[in-house]
């Protein structure tokens, strides 16, 4: 009788367990959707001269505006173009991408048609939930007037899930 009150117990026990929901991974929640630009800026930090901040995503054309993001398995992914500004523009522009410092930033390469021709953009993220990031990057360009100085451009992109 011992034992079918124990079995009894163990079986109640094991019933009564609620499997604990592990929360999606920073990549899963990438992965899970499409991501559009949804604001952008520039600030150039002129080696000589005014600072100056510009708001890019207001002077895109909507044709590059409906551009969204698909973050794929392997690290890969792919750009896509509803709209085309040029008939020759491709439908798709694949890149690669990867998390970095525990999920706290994001690498991407081959994503010139993103990031203004930059082929390789590692940035941290500045903010992050499942449905909006954004990500802040720096770049350096030989200055106009002076060669020997360079001009500091600091890009930050939001992206929103759709």
């Amino acid at each position: 009788m011992r034992y079918i009150l124990l079995s009894a117990i163990l079986l109640l026990s094991f019933a009564s367990c609620e499997k604990a929901e592990t929360p999606a991974s920073r990549e899963d929640e990438l992965r899970s959707g499409k991501w559009k630009l949804v604001a952008g800026t520039a600030k150039w930090d002129p080696a000589i001269g005014l600072d100056t901040l510009v708001n890019y995503y207001n002077a895109l054309p909507d044709c590059d505006k409906d551009d969204y993001l698909v973050f794929g398995t392997n690290f890969q992914g792919s750009q896509f173009s509803d709209g085309k500004c040029d008939p020759s523009e491709p439908d798709e522009v694949q890149f690669m991408w990867e998390l970095y410092d525990n999920g706290t930033g994001i690498h991407f390469w081959y994503a010139n048609e993103t990031f203004f021709e930059q082929s390789a953009v590692s940035a941290p993220f500045v903010s992050y939930t499942s449905q909006r990031f954004t990500i802040r990057h720096t770049e350096y360009r030989p200055n106009p007037v002076d060669s020997h100085q360079r001009d500091t451009i600091t890009f930050t992109h939001t992206f929103g899930k759709f």
